[in-house]
């Protein structure tokens, strides 16, 4: 039974790693046009020890900030979180405080604010952040389906994520 456990993990972590990547080809892709300049926002953290050769341990200093930040060509600026998942559902608790407090603050500000959603590597949203809220706030569940976010399917035709 453990070893289940760990291959759908294993399978789980390469998924989300897969999207992540598509995320930043396609936002090498909205660089490259000119249409916006989106980054991966780094995780805090703290060297505890060097181990040599580039490795070391470390542990987290604050609790996450939103995936992505960046600035369209318009000037406004872009914020978003990404949730993967192997599942049907995805649960409203994926994002914490801290990234619910930033997003807020950025989207009162006048940001493009989202959760970008992967089912399965397969199929993607690109949730507004109010419309997020809202759904958390008054559909009566506490995660949502991909039937719940078909208004906001994102296009992966042309090879990248058409959230722009």
């Amino acid at each position: 039974m453990q070893k289940t456990n760990n291959y759908g993990g294993l399978k789980a972590k390469r998924n989300g790693e897969q999207f992540e990547m598509l995320i930043e080809r396609t936002c090498a892709y909205y660089s490259k046009m000119g249409k916006a300049h989106i980054q991966k926002t780094p995780e805090p953290m703290r060297v505890l020890t060097n181990l040599g050769r580039g490795q070391f341990k470390s542990v987290f200093t604050k609790k996450a900030q939103p995936d992505f930040t960046g600035t369209l060509k318009s000037g406004k600026s872009i914020v978003f979180e990404a949730k993967h998942t192997e599942g049907t559902r995805i649960s409203f608790d994926r994002i914490n405080e801290v990234q619910a407090h930033d997003l807020d603050v950025h989207m009162q500000l006048g940001a493009k604010v989202f959760v970008l959603i992967s089912f399965k590597s397969k199929w993607f949203y690109a949730v507004p952040w109010d419309k997020w809220i809202d759904m958390k706030n008054n559909i009566g569940k506490k995660s949502v389906n991909q039937e719940d976010l078909d208004e906001y399917h994102v296009s992966t035709e042309k090879g990248y994520l058409e959230f722009i």
